[in-house]
């Protein structure tokens, strides 16, 4: 599957991004093909495509999506808070870019990675209120996907 040129890796990752933006959840393979009205093996293959292409990422071993930027499909330590539901983010950098996503206003939760302390961060008008802090890269950018789980 050419992911450049398929139509359903294009389908299927739109609908992925759209029922993580409504519920905060990813679908199954099997929840997206009903909803797509095509066969569960050719959504297992765009999920495939999509995680060769570094577009998502799946839970290792599984066709279970774990990460499509910047939502993550499993609890972390960064929540946002915006348009009355909570979603999760890989990192605080994609903590912000949910809020982006969202064009709306977002509360932003977290802990301190070297002291435990909470941290709130606020996204009013598409602008971060309180520009305090550090944000700590622990893994060069360039090796951010040697363990995209850990980075």
């Amino acid at each position: 599957m050419s992911l450049s040129m398929n139509a359903l890796a294009r389908d299927v990752r739109l609908h992925l991004y759209e029922q993580l933006i409504a519920t905060a959840a990813a679908p199954s393979a099997a929840d997206a093909a009903r909803a797509l009205d095509v066969r569960e093996a050719d959504v297992e293959a765009a999920f495939r495509a999509l995680a060769d292409a570094r577009l998502i990422v799946l839970h290792p071993g599984t066709l279970d999506v774990w990460m499509a930027m910047p939502f993550s499909n499993v609890q972390t330590p960064f929540t946002v808070i915006a348009d009355g539901r909570a979603y999760y983010a890989n990192c605080a950098w994609d903590a912000f870019g949910i809020a982006a996503i969202l064009r709306a206003d977002a509360h932003i939760f977290t802990t301190c990675a070297d002291c435990g302390g909470a941290i709130e961060r606020k996204v009013a008008g598409g602008v971060l209120t309180d520009t305090r802090g550090v944000v700590h890269f622990a893994v060069p950018r360039a090796r951010w996907w040697d363990d995209i789980g850990f980075t």
